[in-house]
């Protein structure tokens, strides 16, 4: 009785329950209205097909259509109205102008290296992808960094403890979720004592991320500790499109030229002190260096869209001094403000450019035609492709529509293996020992189109070289998925698959 009180009083619970109330509401209203008033009835027939049109004529991602089209079509009216309030993946005017304002702040960083692109001899397919990344997101291409690669969430958490114990000026912190437990414990205490200290230390977190594990009101008492924190996108009880987009980032910056990412959130399961889905395996990267100040940049424009400040990098950056470097390192953000899927164009060059081998690491597969047939022809090209996904699901729906993608790509030869001791979170991508990126975007709809993410791009690398390595000893822990054992799904998964299908972008 206890636990159902416990899940009835969360804040997900009661947000679920009133935006399932206002859909079900405005769906009878409608109903009642079109059934007793044929005027009525008329114009949202004639409503429903001009939104169909609407959703043809745009420029969104076919799969995405397509999900629209349905819902607009099992659900008259209300489909209609939650395409109009969800449906665009551009975010509200409103929104993504304060949103550019608050890059504007920083915008100073990105000046002048275009010129050091241009310098560098490398592949050719890399540079371009490079130049392209400059131009559109203006994230800068750094030498003089250290990358380190991450196999664990075990080691992640180590070694983050100890660069957060040795930090002397700041503490930058963004996470999609934050969960009460030994990780968080031991990152909290260490972050009071250095604002005790004097330490600058921020902190953002997405809500619906951490809706589940955090108390309302929580940044007020982190606040209070001294820890200045701020709250992306707070749920509200009504409907409203900017919902769609969440901060699914996962970031530490500390003094300015230490930086971490990756899968790695803060929860116990992520470091396996408590054992969700079996062994979760996961990984990061550590930056020592000039790439850790796009960290900075990216950090910072955040801070100051949800603050109203206006806060410059400046003084967060070492301009001076020499670090070490091990390669090229590309860190850049993406996001729903601009148009350009930074994420999704950028797997699908390496993917087309690769001419050995592409490996792919993702808790989930959910990807449209374009990325699909992109998979298809390098592995009928001559490329090895081998794909990496879950054995043990954290959402059973999802892995149903994940196994769906199987099938034409295992026919067509990309080799797809599932991770048999638990649950894999990586999302990693890595070709002919040569070109990567690692970062915190999943092969699914929600990463490529909706979210906020970070990632990082590297070339040559030693942590380049580490994941390659790493990626070996996973396969060997995974089973490969065959046609004749892809055949062999119970029937419920075959169906909810079916089923999902048209909604693969929403999920």
């Amino acid at each position: 009785m206890k636990r159902l009180m416990n899940i009835i009083t969360k804040r997900s619970t009661t947000a679920l329950i009133l935006f399932l109330v206002e859909i079900i509401l405005s769906g009878l209203v409608v109903l009642f209205l079109g059934r007793s008033f044929l005027i009525f009835g008329i114009l949202i027939y004639f409503f429903n097909i001009l939104i169909l049109f609407f959703i043809a004529n745009g420029r969104a991602n076919p799969a995405y259509k397509i999900s629209w089209i349905f819902t607009v079509i099992l659900l008259p009216f209300v489909g209609a109205v939650l395409y109009i309030t969800f449906g665009k993946r551009r975010t509200v005017k409103k929104f993504r102008r304060k949103f550019i304002n608050a890059e504007n702040i920083n915008s100073g960083f990105f000046k002048n290296n275009k010129d050091f692109i241009n310098s560098l001899e490398i592949d050719p397919y890399c540079l371009q992808m490079m130049n392209w990344i400059y131009n559109v997101s203006k994230y800068p291409v750094h030498n003089e960094t250290k990358t380190k690669f991450l196999k664990s969430g075990t080691l992640y958490f180590k070694s983050l403890i100890e660069d957060l114990k040795k930090a002397e000026k700041s503490i930058f912190l963004e996470f999609f979720i934050i969960s009460p437990g030994k990780m968080w414990g031991e990152i909290l205490d260490i972050l009071i004592e250095k604002v005790n200290k004097g330490l600058d230390v921020r902190l953002i977190y997405d809500d619906i991320g951490t809706i589940a594990s955090l108390p309302n009101g929580y940044e007020e008492y982190l606040r209070q500790t001294g820890i200045k924190c701020e709250v992306f996108n707070p749920v509200k009880l009504r409907l409203e499109a900017i919902m769609n987009n969440r901060d699914h980032r996962k970031m530490v910056v500390i003094d300015g030229f230490i930086a971490y990412t990756g899968g790695v959130n803060i929860a116990d399961e992520y470091i396996n002190e408590i054992e969700r889905f079996g062994f979760w395996q996961d990984c990061g990267v550590k930056l020592e260096g000039r790439a850790a100040f796009s960290f900075v940049v990216l950090f910072l424009n955040m801070w100051n869209y949800l603050s109203g400040e206006s806060i410059s990098f400046n003084g967060y950056i070492k301009k001076d001094v020499k670090f070490e470097s091990d390669g090229l390192v590309m860190p850049f953000g993406d996001n729903p403000v601009n148009s350009y899927y930074l994420n999704d164009s950028i797997y699908l060059k390496i993917v087309s450019s690769a001419r050995e081998y592409v490996y792919i690491q993702t808790p989930y597969l959910i990807i449209d035609n374009k990325l699909t047939n992109s998979l298809i022809f390098a592995a009928q090209s001559g490329v090895e492709v081998v794909i990496v996904t879950p054995n043990i699901y954290d959402k059973f729906y999802v892995h149903a529509l994940t196994r769906s993608s199987y099938k034409r790509l295992i026919r067509a030869g990309v080799r797809i293996y599932e991770f048999t001791p638990g649950f894999i979170h990586s999302k990693v991508i890595i070709s002919d020992g040569v070109v990567g990126v690692l970062g915190t975007a999943n092969f699914d709809f929600r990463s490529l189109y909706l979210h906020f993410e970070c990632s990082v791009l590297m070339y040559k690398t030693n942590a380049l070289r580490e994941i390659t390595k790493d990626f070996k000893l996973v396969l060997e822990k995974s089973k490969k998925v065959s046609l004749k054992e892809y055949e062999k799904r119970n029937i419920f998964e075959k169906i909810l698959g079916f089923i999902l299908k048209p909604f693969s972008s929403f999920l």
